[in-house]
Formats: C-alpha cells, sequence, structure tokens
C-alpha cells in the first residue's frame, strides 16, 4: 500500500485527536499540517522524485496537485464546521472520507473487477469495501445514522472526481438529514 494511502486513512486519527487535545488545538495542528504540505509542494522541483513517489501519484509530480488540497479543505473545514453543528456528525464525516475512501482506493485498485459503467476509475468491490469500512469507523462516531452517511458518501465518490469533497459532504448531508428531518426528537 503506498504511503499517500496510510496518510489518508489515518486522517481517522483527526477526529479522535480532537476529542483528545481539543477542536481548536486540532484545527491549529491541521493548518500547520496544511503550512507544510503547500511549502512541500513550492519545493517539489527541489526533492527526489524518489521519496515525492512515496506520496505523490506519477500524474502529481509535476505541477501544482489539488487533491491532497480538497483533503485538507474537506477535514479543516469539517472540523470548523464541528463549532456550529453536531461535532459527532462532522467527525463522521470526516471518519468516512478516511477509512471508506481510503480503503474503497486501496481495495478497488487491488481487487476491482467489476467496474461502474458511468466511471471506469472506481468499483464495485472498492465502493462495498469503503463503504463497510466507513459505516464502522463512522459508527463509533455518530452510531447508526452513519450507515446513511457511509452509503451517500460512497455514492458520491462513485459519481464524482473530487471524491475528496464529494464523500464527506454527501455523508455530513445525509446524517444531517436522518437526524433532524427524518427522525426529529
Amino acid at each position: 500500500m503506498q504511503f499517500r494511502k496510510l496518510i489518508h486513512i489515518g486522517g481517522v486519527l483527526i477526529p479522535i485527536i480532537a476529542d483528545i487535545i481539543g477542536k481548536t488545538q486540532t484545527l491549529a495542528l491541521g493548518l500547520l499540517s496544511l503550512a507544510v504540505y503547500l511549502m512541500l509542494e513550492f519545493l517539489k522541483p527541489k526533492i527526489s522524485r524518489d521519496i515525492l513517489s512515496l506520496v505523490y501519484r506519477e500524474n502529481e509530480l509535476k505541477g501544482f496537485s489539488i487533491e491532497p488540497l480538497s483533503y485538507f479543505f474537506s477535514v479543516l473545514s469539517l472540523l470548523s464546521l464541528s463549532y456550529f453543528i453536531d461535532e459527532k456528525i462532522c467527525y463522521a464525516a470526516i471518519a468516512i472520507l478516511a477509512v471508506g475512501d481510503g480503503l474503497a482506493g486501496v481495495i478497488g485498485r487491488r481487487y476491482g473487477q467489476h467496474r461502474f459503467p458511468f466511471n471506469k476509475n472506481k468499483s464495485w468491490e472498492g465502493s462495498l469495501s469503503g463503504f463497510i469500512a466507513a459505516s464502522l469507523a463512522g459508527f463509533y462516531f455518530a452510531g447508526p445514522i452513519a450507515i446513511a452517511g457511509s452509503f451517500f458518501g460512497m455514492l458520491a465518490g462513485a459519481v464524482n472526481k473530487q471524491d475528496n469533497i464529494a464523500v464527506p459532504y454527501a455523508a455530513l448531508i445525509a446524517m444531517y438529514l436522518v437526524r433532524y428531518v427524518l427522525f426529529p426528537g
């Protein structure tokens, strides 16, 4: 497994860290990590290709890489939203992005035999494994509504190229609707 995917999946630690040290401190660490990423992007031409290939895809080695930036955006914005809406739903959305989308990519690349007709880059095997993993990770934070969040998050990831944004926000909206609209009280 590429180191990049370990970082992606390791993002599930962010809401756990927020529970332990606080949202504000975790948000500060996230902003510091974003600054390190932007510095890495700036220094990319001066860093060995062998080292860069640990965290970058081949097509990202030249030019600015937008996918990690969208991951940072989603995680930091969800942490920020947790000050205003149910933090457990926000934390579950981060977990669904980190674990579900991350594992879907790993399993899909390795075992994906049945591609979606609408997106040849995604497979049933990856999406199903992502859904199961996302449901388990999200359940820790939000309980059973994480199943709905995981379903819609993985669906959004299957149909959308910008899955680092689509997955957690589809999950967030689904969980919010289930908790506060469909089953208020």
